[in-house]
């Protein structure tokens, strides 16, 4: 009798947010990524926050990849990128229009190789 209860109560619980393919996610933030050389896929909101004095147009060339992944959800995700000396925490949001860039902060140069270790 208790095990059917138990196993009547794990069957009625459900997930209310669709669950994120951070792989598949990834793989589209870097097709976005690619084919925006403009820029031109920004929230409205947009925000830089540079570490110094920075032009983002020169920050944020189509040439970068993602190097890891932060907090993702199926609407919203956090990439880190490198395009250069500066790594960028990236934050991308989905609408109906796919995904766009809303958010950059510089997180200042790479880690070290002993920082790693």
């Amino acid at each position: 009798m208790l095990l059917s209860l138990l196993f009547a109560s794990a069957c009625a619980t459900s997930h209310s947010r669709p669950v994120a393919n951070i792989p598949a996610i990834r793989h589209e933030i870097n097709d976005t990524i690619a084919a925006d050389s403009s820029l031109a896929r920004r929230t409205s909101d947009f925000q830089y926050e540079p570490a110094g004095a920075g032009d983002p147009a020169s920050q944020l060339p189509p040439s970068r990849k993602i190097a890891a992944m932060g907090r993702v959800t199926a609407d919203r995700a956090v990439v880190y990128t490198q395009p250069g000396a500066t790594r960028l925490e990236e934050t991308w949001v989905r609408d109906t229009g796919g995904w766009k860039l809303a958010h950059v902060k510089e997180l200042g140069g790479a880690p070290s190789a002993s920082a790693a270790r």
